[in-house]
């Protein structure tokens, strides 16, 4: 039993190492805007009833009011360089009524590599991601399990003082 103590406190101290990080280490920092898109939403999805307005809907309604600025769509595809939520709902059929769901959100930006390349001046890279699952036969199950993802994003944003100048 001894022997196990000592690998059991080091495991300890790195958990709360890793949630003692200070916000300034957020990827989130800086961050004063993003778009959000659906980047996929599976045949089964659309069975439930789940709707690509309908997901783009429930982040934007955890994000705004935590006072996230949201870029609209036309200026979206106007600035393709610009940093992007992306939702994926995974929805397969897995009873005669339940669904089996995987949601994604991921916030994609364009970075600029650390050293210098021929070809490639930056890199799209997912710097944050959030996933979840779970069964259910009803869409408002999926869309609140979505809304919880936005939060954790939102909590983040917040606490890396994302929105100040």
């Amino acid at each position: 039993m001894t022997i196990l103590r000592l690998p059991l406190l080091w495991a300890l101290l790195g958990v709360v190492t890793l949630l003692a990080q200070p916000a300034e280490l957020s990827v989130l920092q800086g961050l004063g805007e993003v778009g959000v898109v659906v980047r996929g939403l599976s045949p089964d999805g659309a069975k439930l009833g789940l709707t690509e307005t309908a997901l783009v809907a429930t982040v934007r309604g955890v994000l705004e009011p935590a006072g996230v600025r949201i870029i609209p769509p036309p200026m979206l595809e106007r600035n393709p360089q610009s940093p992007v939520l992306e939702i994926s709902a995974n929805v397969s059929l897995s009873g005669r009524t339940s669904y089996f769901f995987i949601l994604d959100l991921q916030l994609r930006e364009t970075v600029k590599p650390p050293r210098a390349h021929r070809t490639l001046k930056t890199i799209p890279a997912v710097t944050w991601a959030e996933q979840t699952a779970g069964v259910t036969a009803k869409p408002e199950s999926v869309q609140a399990a979505l809304g919880r993802l936005a939060q954790r994003f939102a909590d983040e944003w917040e606490r890396a003082g994302a929105g100040r100048p």
